[in-house]
């Protein structure tokens, strides 16, 4: 099953069934169905017929990395106004006085999608969209309010902010690094070489890492990270800062855990790095998947979005908002009877 779309058409509806993909225990294949309604299908560039195909198709439980079934994810915190949403006066003169009341905060809703191995999934959207959140819930850092997120191994993160011992050298921080991500130190040593080589800070390594500017620790960072050849791997933010020769060096190690038949997402303000690093984008907006496809199409509806909301034209905006929103086809995640996965429990 292909999942990226054309930069001109609008892809197929699709509905996913499966028995996991990433449970020995339960055997079974994902099936692709159409939308039930076949009415609600865009049709294909110009082309009047409508998209209907009544066979389902049978895909490969092997080849799919990430399965996001209908995920929200709600965030209940404190505030201080919230009292107005009590019932009664009195109720809402004692929340003003104690300051009590808790308010919602949607993060995420209902988001679905399906990743193979072998992509490169590109995450873009304005600040507060979601991307964080969404990198969050793969990780398994943070636990969906509703729906669930299935992934067939433990995905990998790699952030500006991972924790990095500031007081040692880069060299020290690339042995401890490697032995923290359960590398023995024989192996350690063999990947030394490949993670200076790909970092670029050969000359800077014996200096303490808080010497280091933030471009230079994220790099340092990807290149470690990606030394365990990760099945997958999340990169939050941290490609922006390098010069034209570290991106060109890191566009090939993601091809190179592409290759392994791993798969990657790459949350980015920056479209160019999107356009040339990746093989599919999404596009979160508000908390809800606005587009799903190809890196040119999807970068291009998000950047006309944005242009009109720098320019103070929310009309505009908002109708390149819907423009977008109609052409995306919902996936919804089956499972045949008796194959659903049992729900992780959450160490303590």
């Amino acid at each position: 099953m292909s999942t990226q779309i054309s930069d001109r058409a609008p892809r197929p509806a699709k509905r996913l069934g499966s028995t996991s993909a990433h449970s020995p225990d339960a055997p079974g294949e994902f099936v692709e169905e159409p939308d039930d309604d076949p009415a609600t299908v865009p049709a294909w560039d110009g082309d009047e017929s409508v998209i209907d195909d009544s066979a389902p198709q049978q895909v490969d439980p092997s080849d799919i990395a990430v399965a996001v079934d209908g995920a929200s994810m709600v965030y209940r915190v404190r505030s201080g106004n919230e009292y107005n949403s009590a019932k009664t006066r009195l109720g809402r003169q004692f929340k003003r006085v104690t300051g009590a009341g808790w308010a919602e905060v949607h993060a995420l809703d209902r988001l679905s999608f399906v990743v193979q191995r072998g992509e490169s999934v590109g995450v873009i959207g304005t600040n507060g969209s979601g991307k964080s959140t969404l990198m969050k819930l793969l990780t398994g850092k943070i636990r969906a309010t509703s729906g669930n997120v299935y992934a067939t191994s433990t995905p990998i993160m790699l952030g500006v902010n991972a924790a990095l011992v500031k007081q040692l050298s880069g060299r020290e921080n690339i042995r401890l690094g490697c032995l923290a991500m359960g590398l023995t130190p024989e192996e350690t040593k063999a990947k030394y070489e490949q993670i200076v080589e790909l970092s670029g800070l050969r000359d800077s390594l014996h200096l303490p890492l808080k010497s280091y500017s933030s471009g230079m620790s994220s790099r340092l960072q990807f290149a470690i990270a990606t030394a365990v050849d990760p099945d997958i791997l999340l990169i939050d933010e941290a490609l922006n800062t390098g010069d034209a020769q570290f991106r060109a060096r890191t566009k090939r190690r993601l091809d190179e855990v592409r290759s392994q038949a791993g798969c990657v997402f790459l949350v980015s303000h920056s479209l160019g790095t999107i356009k040339q690093m990746c093989t599919r984008a999404l596009w979160i907006e508000q908390g809800q998947l606005l587009a799903d496809g190809d890196p040119e199409w999807v970068t291009s509806q998000y950047q006309e979005y944005t242009g009109h909301q720098a320019n103070n034209r929310p009309r505009s905006a908002k109708i390149a908002y819907e423009r977008t929103r109609m052409q995306l086809n919902p996936v919804s995640v089956d499972f045949l009877e008796g194959t659903r996965p049992h729900r992780a429990s959450l160490s303590s």
